[in-house]
């Protein structure tokens, strides 16, 4: 993340109109559990509910980052209530923490969102929930 910080400034300084053309939004800033920073993969996928889809209750290995792009994503993470999240809102996931509840808010319309994880190579993202 430095590294990417230090790139955008340089850039900057090296074209200065760029600094006027690019606009940045902090959408979540989150710590992170002791890991072992040696055996970790990043993974980005785009997923999508159909209209009225839905998953299983589930746990992720990892840290699980979610970012809705289009539509409305209605989570419940362990014993808490479920949240909606709409369109540039995003939510994290704490490492086999219960998704009790994973759906499209919408019966009508897809509802799309980008999953960031940082897991452990070789371990499957999800499992089921027990």
């Amino acid at each position: 993340m430095k590294a990417a910080s230090a790139v955008v400034t340089l850039c900057a300084q090296l074209h200065p109109q760029t600094q006027a053309q690019l606009q940045r939004k902090n959408l979540m800033t989150q710590d992170l559990p002791q890991m072992d920073g040696g055996n970790l993969v990043v993974t980005v996928e785009q997923l999508e509910y159909a209209p009225g889809g839905a998953s299983a209750a589930h746990r992720h290995n990892g840290c699980t980052f979610v970012y809705v792009l289009e539509g409305a994503l209605v989570a419940k993470l362990d014993d808490g209530g479920e949240n909606t999240y709409t369109a540039g809102q995003m939510f994290y996931e704490q490492p086999l923490h219960l998704h009790a509840v994973s759906r499209n808010a919408s019966q009508t319309a897809p509802a799309r969102f980008l999953v960031f994880r940082v897991i452990e190579k070789g371990k499957p993202a999800t499992v089921p929930a027990k």
